[in-house]
């Protein structure tokens, strides 16, 4: 695939007729019911005020249809908000592609007129909730945030999917992905590329289900497989059957029978009031779930119908045993409707003053979960990995080139310390304006050098982002790319604490001691990225310090990208080690500005243009 928003627009004018037909027949079915709404009433007082039965069989008639007009506009409206979604779904795939955040942020809050409202969805598309300052690398390379790798590739609409998506991006630390794992993630994310109109259909279908809830405490109700008490079946039998002493006494004691419906009315609610503290444990479970529960069936439908052959999607898709998911979630997706319907303290109030609601419900949500509840967490996890995987996917579609990278796989932390590659891109970059770079390193460290603005910093993020892809399974923005399984850390951003007593220096020196202390324990190879190391101390100290660095992350087991301006530094490394190489970006100058090629060339530069850029911003 490349970055081009042509296959997406034609499928905008598809989803747009269909929108239009749907429509259309809501409006039509719309006038119908009123117009037999209208008839049927007439009907009905005409009938009771001329004393003509015939009339009183042609409201029948009238109501059946308008039943049936009801039942029949129902699915067209839910068509029509379907259509709705997928038209959403795709505006947003045509505003990522074109790396238009404004317009995909726009498409994210549509219809939101609240301000909590337009604020939980823009918190929700940016995963800014997911940012960790206590991380290897997440303050330096622009993972979440409005224009940020989360932003750009999420299509996660559920709570667990955007989580997974999110833990992807931030790795897990020196527990590195197999280099198998990597390659069956791979395919996986193929084969979903091949499939964006299935993309946009399961998006759209998880939108309409408002999945921003988080399943945990149903998942941990399920897992206890705690079954009701058998008594309550009892108890609600016992209740069900009171009903009959009202109807024997409509022959029997006439005259009595409201006594003996207020009576089970009120042995019902007696019964009711005792069990509220006790059936509380199951309805927690249940408080919101309902759609989630049914939204989720709807998705593992989808996906069991949707034809995908991997081998991994399948094996996440089936449920144990050859049974298929939605078998189990079917009948929990009735349990909780039926949980749902008492969401009303007054309406729980009334229904369970005529029929044991609450009782039955947590009988059969106990025995659900006792037969079922081993099943509900892997269901939701794999899931979960299923979004994580249609978001890596989203590389294929933003970038203008892209290719799934090399990893070979070794035990040895000495023969993973590589990044080979060619055409590399940073992917929040606009695909018509991107400059492409190519970039080796294999145990050894690269320094970079440059004029400000040149493109170092963007760089060694490209480095950093392009290996965090390639270790999720994406494709990534590049022609061709081999590197090996390494921990990523980074020393970028760098930011005082006054609460916490940390200069910018002193904070600076925490990251890199971390990066030294990771280099130490040989249990993984390691891929660092430093930008303008201790550019907070004087020169001296600077050089110093930096040299006292490089000799600690000088090991076969490492490699690493480190900016600088410190050309005393350079100076002392050309002679002093064997594992440093050096590449350069450079600038033209003209009487109307600074033109940057933003090309990476071999050697040292030695160009500075701070004068310069100063003198434009108007400091003489």
């Amino acid at each position: 695939m490349t970055a081009s928003p042509k296959l997406f627009e034609e499928y905008y004018q598809k989803i747009t007729e269909s929108l239009k037909l749907y429509d259309s027949r809501s409006t039509l079915l719309s006038v119908i019911r009123f117009i037999l709404f209208l008839s049927g009433i007439f009907c009905f007082i005409w009938a009771t005020i001329r004393k003509m039965p015939v009339f009183y069989l042609i409201f029948a008639v009238l109501f059946i249809l308008f039943v049936i007009i009801c039942i029949i506009h129902g699915k067209i409206t839910s068509k029509l908000k379907y259509y709705e979604a997928l038209l959403n779904v795709n505006s947003r795939y045509i505003a990522r592609i074109k790396g238009d955040f404004d317009e995909l942020f726009k498409t994210v809050c549509d219809g939101l007129k609240r301000r909590d409202e337009i604020e939980d969805a823009q918190r929700y598309a940016s995963g800014i909730g997911f940012y960790t300052d206590d991380h290897d690398y997440c303050m330096d390379l622009d993972l979440f945030g409005k224009k940020s790798l989360f932003s750009r590739l999420n299509v996660a609409e559920t709570s667990f999917g955007r989580r997974a998506f999110a833990n992807e991006l931030l790795g897990s630390g020196d527990k590195i992905r197999s280099a198998s794992d990597i390659v069956k993630r791979q395919k996986a994310v193929k084969e979903l590329v091949s499939r964006p109109e299935f993309l946009e259909q399961y998006q759209a279908t998880a939108m309409l289900g408002n999945m921003k809830k988080d399943p945990k405490a149903l998942i941990d109700f399920a897992s206890e497989k705690k079954p009701a008490k058998p008594s309550l079946v009892t108890v609600a039998a016992v209740q069900i059957c009171l009903w009959l002493i009202p109807l024997a006494a409509l022959v029997v004691f006439p005259d009595n029978v409201r006594v003996f419906v207020l009576g089970v009315l009120a042995f019902n609610l007696l019964v009711w009031a005792f069990g509220v503290k006790a059936n509380a444990y199951y309805f927690k479970a249940a408080d919101g779930m309902p759609s989630q529960v049914s939204t989720i069936y709807k998705l593992y439908s989808l996906l069991e119908s949707s034809g995908l052959k991997d081998e991994y999607l399948c094996s996440l898709i089936s449920g144990k045993k050859g049974k298929t998911v939605t078998g189990s979630l079917s009948s929990l997706s009735v349990i909780l409707f039926f949980a749902g319907l008492r969401s009303q303290p007054i309406f729980a109030f009334l229904i369970n003053a005529v029929f044991p609601l609450d009782n039955l419900v947590c009988f059969f949500m106990g025995k659900w979960a006792v037969k079922y509840g081993d099943s509900l967490y892997q269901s939701v996890a794999n899931l979960a990995e299923i979004e994580s995987l249609m978001c890596a996917s989203q590389i294929s579609f933003v970038s203008s080139v892209s290719s799934f990278p090399e990893i070979e796989e070794s035990d040895s932390a000495d023969d993973n310390a590589y990044f080979e590659g060619k055409d590399i891109c940073h992917p929040l970059l606009s695909p018509d304006s991107a400059v492409s770079n190519s970039v080796t390193i294999r145990s050894d460290i690269a320094l970079i050098t440059g004029s400000n603005m040149s493109g170092k910093t963007t760089l060694i993020r490209t480095v950093g982002v392009c290996s965090i892809l390639a270790y999720m399974g994406s494709e990534v923005p590049c022609s061709s790319l081999r590197l090996g399984r390494m921990r990523i850390m980074s020393s970028m951003r760098i930011t005082d604490n006054l609460g916490e007593d940390m200069s910018t220096f002193k904070a600076e020196l925490v990251r890199i001691s971390e990066i030294i202390k990771c280099s130490k324990d040989g249990a993984s190879a390691l891929l660092f990225l430093i930008d303008e190391i201790f550019r907070g101390t004087n020169s001296d100290d600077r050089t110093e310090g930096a040299l006292i660095v490089l000799k600690n992350l000088s090991a076969k087991r490492i490699c690493g990208l480190m900016t600088t301006h410190d050309y005393a530094m350079i100076d002392h490394t050309v002679n002093s080690f064997k594992n440093i190489c050096y590449y350069h970006f450079s600038e033209t100058y003209t009487d109307t500005g600074i033109t940057f090629d933003y090309k990476l060339s071999s050697g040292i530069s030695r160009e500075s243009n701070a004068r310069y850029l100063m003198k434009l911003v108007g400091i003489e």
